[in-house]
């Protein structure tokens, strides 16, 4: 694995391990969650800068289902980032109340949906490269795949029951206009629920993916 290739892994895991925790906020602290909010923003930038080659190959090539469906999803991805980022900025109590932007009210539902469509939206961007990595890392031992498989399909199991008992459908579609989270509860356990509900997706993602390299094959 060469030192690019390093960095991109290390900034997605960071990434990844930052998504649970902010979804938390009032356990972690508003300035704990700002500060990793703008170094997962960084990271974004990094993780983009880094794949700077499939950006400018964007209106180059054909668009099979596969590339399409990735296409939308890292869209979409996109504008979960920067409304994150937009109306992090405008609701900051600490690292950017300086700048005293308005449009508090707006921002905190632009806030709030984008963290959990972004959540989810990640996820699925996750899943569907999982094949990838596990070829970069060098992972061929069937026995320890299927075991992986089933880890994860558990784990994603158990993301249903929390993305029901999270109740993601209601902040997803704005149904309700501040999120609760029991602040007596513990941070890692939360995180953990909202982990579980990113493997979900990311097995959905990587389902998806499978599914589209078949169909993609069949058509040729």
């Amino acid at each position: 694995m060469d030192t690019k290739t390093k960095i991109k892994t290390a900034a997605d895991i960071l990434m990844t391990a930052a998504l649970p925790v902010l979804m938390c906020y009032s356990i972690v602290g508003e300035t704990a969650h700002e500060i990793i909010g703008v170094t997962m923003f960084a990271l974004f930038i990094l993780h983009h800068i880094l794949n700077f080659g499939w950006i400018k190959a964007l209106f180059k090539g054909k668009y099979p289902p596969k590339r399409i469906v990735g296409t939308i999803v890292n869209a979409a991805v996109l504008i979960c980032m920067l409304g994150l980022m937009y109306s992090g900025i405008v609701i900051s109590k600490h690292i950017f109340s300086f700048l005293n932007l308005g449009g508090a009210g707006f921002a905190r539902t632009v806030h709030m949906l984008c963290a959990y469509w972004g959540l989810v939206l990640m996820s699925v961007h996750l899943g569907m490269h999982i094949t990838q990595m596990s070829a970069k890392m060098k992972l061929k031992s069937k026995p320890m795949i299927w075991t992986l498989r089933i880890i994860f399909g558990v784990v994603g199991a158990v993301g249903v029951y929390e993305f029901i008992q999270l109740n993601f459908t209601d902040y997803m579609f704005g149904k309700v206009q501040f999120v609760f989270i029991d602040t007596s509860a513990s941070a890692v356990l939360t995180s953990l629920q909202y982990a579980s509900v990113m493997v979900l997706f990311a097995y959905i993602g990587y389902i998806m993916q499978i599914l589209l390299n078949k169909k993609w094959a069949a058509v040729k």
